[in-house]
């Protein structure tokens, strides 16, 4: 008989101490060890928070903090939201939202948060209600009462992201539990760009697909069948290749599973890492943090360079499962018709006027759209 209390078997580090963001100016001298003041933003942050500064967080671009104390909604399905966002990267800014395994909150997460952030994404970590009873779905259900906290941070006046924000594209990731709870929150919304499930644990609990089990007079209905993961978003699933012998309560729940019980139709990855357990993605190194943000790249800002990464099987894997296929994008083809034409010039042009940036449109990769775009496609369809 399964463990009814399979979720005591996963376990994530918690932090002891308070986050740099939430230190004001003296304390954050004080704790100049780990933290430092960022003139620019008036906050204080991670000491090589961007700007190649090293650790994780090891993107071009510096990044800043924004709290609930500063003014983020506080949502009903989720606790402690914190959004890092890059200070000088072109906007608008492309979002993924984070949540953490079993027994942690928001600050789990930071390390991730701050790595997407260097590298130009807007990244909002968040915290279960309750760490410890969350089911799988209420942690997906926090997920996307994130992103309406993340819509309403782009009309708030007195947000430092006002207007700033694609309120077309947001993402979802999480580890362990979070990680299946991200597959919960596409079955809610598929209209995700994308999801990232680090080492992901599903537990389903649905009387009419699984078997039931009694535990003190209260009947579990627990498994993993195609029905409970039939979703469309394109999926990057990291699993440990002996992961299930540090959780054999879930065997047939893990990040493998999830991938074969996926649809075929849905774009998926299974990154499975050679000889690591259960913390294999926990953090963002090595591979795990290459092949995440080029997933992250090319679903949000359909990065061609990013997809043809991504066919490539990792050194640092034992098996590498891959459905996805890279169109070839051509050069000027804006609206993605497959042609370079005058629309192509209207659609630069009208986001040239709107502020607005998209990765496609900027020919000459400068990070900014302006009328040299525009010249560049005209050249194009005139050649």
């Amino acid at each position: 008989m399964k463990n009814i209390l399979i979720l005591l078997n996963t376990f994530l580090l918690t932090s002891i101490y308070a986050e740099c963001y939430e230190l004001n100016y003296s304390d954050c001298l004080y704790w100049s060890q780990y933290c430092e003041w960022n003139d620019d933003t008036g906050l204080c942050q991670e000491i090589g928070g961007g700007g190649g500064g090293g650790g994780t967080a090891d993107g071009p671009y510096e990044f800043a903090t924004l709290s609930e104390s500063q003014g983020l909604r506080n949502g009903p399905d989720y606790r402690d939201g914190v959004v890092y966002y890059p200070i000088d990267a072109p906007s608008p800014f492309k979002s993924i939202v984070l949540t953490p395994g079993f027994g942690s909150g928001s600050s789990s997460m930071s390390s991730w948060a701050e790595f997407y952030a260097s590298h130009g994404f807007l990244a909002m970590t968040i915290g279960p209600n309750d760490e410890i009873n969350d089911s799988h779905y209420q942690r997906g259900e926090g997920l996307i009462d994130a992103i309406e906290s993340i819509r309403q941070e782009n009309d708030r006046d007195l947000s430092p992201l006002f207007g700033m924000i694609d309120d077309n594209s947001f993402s979802v990731s999480g580890y362990s539990m979070g990680g299946g709870a991200s597959h919960d929150a596409a079955m809610m919304d598929n209209s995700l760009a994308a999801v990232i499930s680090m080492n992901p644990t599903v537990l389903f609990d649905n009387c009419d697909f699984c078997p039931g089990e009694s535990f003190e007079g209260v009947v579990y209905c627990i498994c993993l069948v195609p029905e409970l993961v039939d979703h469309s978003v394109p999926s990057l699933i990291f699993a440990g290749q002996v992961e299930v012998n540090e959780l054999p309560d879930y065997d047939g729940m893990l990040g493998q599973d999830i991938y074969t019980n996926m649809p075929a139709t849905t774009d998926k990855i299974m990154f499975e890492g050679s000889g690591e357990g259960h913390g294999f993605a926990a953090f963002p190194n090595g591979d795990v943090a290459e092949y995440a943000l080029n997933w992250l790249k090319y679903y949000t800002q359909g990065d061609s360079d990013a997809c043809e990464s991504l066919l490539e099987a990792p050194s640092s894997s034992s098996e590498y499962l891959v459905n996805i296929e890279c169109s070839e994008s051509i050069t000027g083809d804006v609206n993605g018709d497959s042609l370079v034409n005058i629309q192509d010039i209207i659609l630069t042009v009208s986001l040239v006027l709107s502020g607005q940036y998209d990765s496609v449109a900027d020919l000459n990769s400068d990070g900014s759209l302006d009328i040299l775009d525009v010249i560049q496609i005209i050249n194009i369809i005139l050649s």
